[in-house]
């Protein structure tokens, strides 16, 4: 387990409290996987939040137990590596309800102790392991079977869009899982 709360954060916040000229309060909390930043910094209009963030991160990345940390304003952006663990943290991205802060603990490292039981996945981890979710589908002339490739979530509305014979929802971004209309993919 990694536990933030042990963790001598002081001296980071100092240096990043003094480069910015940040008088107050810094971080209002944390609330995994996201850092706040108080309200006060965010309405400063003397703080560049892109940098705070950037310095933010420079600091999370030393502490252990943390693999990367990506600022709200860069994932707002789309300025993040093309990789899966970048399109991870996006997808799991809201302007206005995500934090300032995404901090990505390492694969296996999970946030505190909860509550002493032993704890094999975290909401908000990017990691594989922490992102299965099982598909069913079950009904009338569907035949059993496991689906040994990847798939994602998104795959359902357009898949059950294609089933009943309707248009996938104008929101719909997965793909028809071909495996369940008894095709090949």
């Amino acid at each position: 387990y990694v536990s933030p709360d042990t963790w001598d954060k002081q001296p980071a916040i100092d240096r990043i409290k003094s480069k910015f000229g940040v008088s107050g309060k810094l971080i209002e909390g944390y609330d995994h996987p996201y850092i706040y930043l108080s309200n006060e910094v965010i309405s400063n209009s003397e703080v560049d939040l892109l940098a705070l963030e950037a310095a933010i991160v420079d600091e999370l990345v030393r502490f252990p137990g943390v693999s990367t940390a990506v600022s709200s304003t860069a994932l707002a952006r789309g300025v993040v590596a093309d990789n899966y663990l970048a399109r991870a943290m996006t997808n799991n991205f809201h302007p206005k309800r995500s934090g300032n802060v995404y901090v990505v603990f390492e694969p296996g490292w999970f946030i505190n102790n909860i509550d002493g039981l032993s704890v094999a996945v975290v909401h908000g981890s990017p990691w594989p392991y922490d992102t299965f979710v099982p598909i069913i589908f079950a009904g009338y002339k569907l035949k059993p079977q496991t689906v040994s490739r990847r798939v994602h979530t998104v795959d359902v509305a357009p898949t059950l869009a294609n089933i009943v014979g309707a248009k996938p929802p104008s929101g719909a971004s997965g793909e028809v899982l071909l495996e369940v209309l008894g095709q090949k993919p």
